[in-house]
């Protein structure tokens, strides 16, 4: 697993629970907007002797067995890696449970942790509607891979969330709508309002919705998922 950093402990992704979060590089999407750019371009990547070793990594781990509830594994897109089953099984064999947040462009490695107990918690980025999917994400891929990953993870015993970072000029009411209507009866829509700094294209130019105008897109999505939420900005 390729690691660029390692934020050692956070109380935000759970409440009352302590985790760790690792962030990958590498992304099979060119969102316009994604701000995080370092993470994705390889022109922008640390050399890999610059990258934390695995070594370094589960050493940490076993220091902090009694510590740390969960380990998050994140950013770009860990999905890209094919060591990431392995990851998680050596990370399990030290007892953590695991996040892991993702757009799920691979449903085989999601169903593979899923059957065998290898991941705890899921979250989903959906970019946008899948007629519009290309306009957020800048690569022609198979829309079918995502909707199987969102069909598997409504259809699982996992605990998971689906969420969308909204972006004016991207995302308008009819990609909500739809988006709504795909995850019906889902356990918890998160809808993230986009922050403009770092973005990965640099001559990005679209901006974030006010929070009122977020409030209409909660109430459309009500309509089909019952636990909508909204966060002011990305994360």
């Amino acid at each position: 697993m390729l690691i660029w950093a390692l934020k050692k402990t956070t109380l935000l992704d759970y409440p009352d629970k302590i985790a760790t979060i690792i962030f990958t590089v590498w992304c099979n999407l060119r969102c316009g907007f994604c701000h995080n750019k370092e993470f994705v371009l390889p022109n922008e990547i640390k050399k890999i002797d610059d990258l934390i070793p695995e070594k370094i990594f589960f050493n940490f781990l076993k220091t902090k067995v009694w510590v740390l509830d969960w380990v998050v594994i994140c950013w770009w897109e860990p999905t890209v890696h094919k060591d990431l089953y392995d990851f998680c099984k050596s990370i399990k064999d030290l007892w953590f449970l695991i996040k892991i947040d993702t757009n799920w462009q691979n449903p085989k490695i999601l169903k593979k942790l899923i059957n065998e107990k290898l991941v705890d918690y899921i979250a989903m980025d959906i970019k946008t509607s899948f007629l519009n999917y290309q306009k957020a994400t800048w690569v022609k891929e198979d829309i079918e891979n995502y909707k199987e990953s969102i069909e598997l993870l409504i259809k699982s015993w996992i605990d998971y969330e689906f969420r969308t970072t909204l972006v004016k000029g991207i995302h308008n009411l009819e990609d909500i709508l739809e988006i709504s209507k795909t995850i019906s009866w889902s356990k918890k829509y998160y809808l993230q309002n986009f922050k403009g700094w770092n973005t990965l294209d640099d001559n990005f130019c679209w901006t974030s919705f006010s929070l009122e105008e977020l409030y209409e897109f909660e109430n459309i999505c009500k309509k089909y998922v019952e636990n909508v939420h909204i966060r002011e900005y990305d994360q």
